[in-house]
């Protein structure tokens, strides 16, 4: 007797969760600012996080040779990188949405964001895999890209005259530059280029669990839908 078996979907869990608490949008919308903050936090976390290792160790660990203006160049690239990758992320949310819902979207591209976050903790350096750590670094920060552009998926950038995508950059820059200094302050000069700068991306996995319960609970609520939609 051959046995069917479908997809996880949360398409009806959202929408009853939508029924019993749906709001008005720009009500919904002031009352779920600080989520919305939340959630997108993580992916600007690591664009600084990244931007700061890519001019404080990066040019010594992933580039050496390279004459420093150009490793620092080069790390800065890698940086923003997702930026360009964001959008391939949120083709495939929205097609996953169609058919599973944004809740198993969401989720998934919350968790590989994360675990992309942390495999950052655990590269190798130009001096152990040789050209193969520039290939790393590249490869995770591009599947952060598409992760990230998969977990913020549409949700609205303003609110009651709020930049909300400005305030989660601010807090992502204020959490990556604030967790870098201490450890830089705290650390010899060689702990921190040996070990010291894989920690904020060593936690990049419970800041990515704090933003996808601050998306879960968008999605019970008319602010996770696109705007325009009924």
């Amino acid at each position: 007797m051959r046995r069917e078996y479908a997809w996880p979907s949360s398409l009806r869990l959202e929408l009853e969760a939508q029924r019993l608490h749906g709001k008005p949008r720009e009500e919904a919308l002031h009352e779920t600012a600080p989520a919305l903050v939340l959630a997108r936090a993580p992916a600007f976390f690591d664009l600084f996080a990244c931007g700061l290792a890519a001019t404080l160790v990066f040019p010594q660990l992933f580039f050496p040779g390279v004459p420093r203006p150009w490793a620092v160049l080069a790390g800065l690239l890698a940086a923003i990188a997702p930026l360009a990758a964001s959008p391939i992320g949120r083709v495939l949310a929205k097609a996953v949405a169609r058919r599973h819902g944004r809740g198993v979207g969401l989720t998934g591209g919350q968790f590989i964001l994360g675990a992309a976050t942390t495999a950052m903790a655990f590269l190798p350096t130009h001096a152990q895999a040789g050209g193969l750590a520039i290939v790393l670094l590249a490869a995770c920060r591009l599947v952060q890209g598409v992760s990230a552009g998969a977990a913020w998926g549409e949700a609205p950038r303003r609110s009651g005259g709020w930049d909300l995508a400005a305030l989660s950059a601010a807090l992502g820059l204020a959490l990556a530059g604030g967790l870098t200094a201490v450890l830089a302050g705290i650390l010899s000069p060689a702990d921190f280029a040996d070990w010291g700068w894989r920690y904020p991306f060593a936690i990049g996995f419970v800041i990515n669990i704090v933003a996808l319960f601050a998306n879960l609970r968008l999605l019970a609520t008319v602010a996770a839908r696109p705007t325009g939609e009924a």
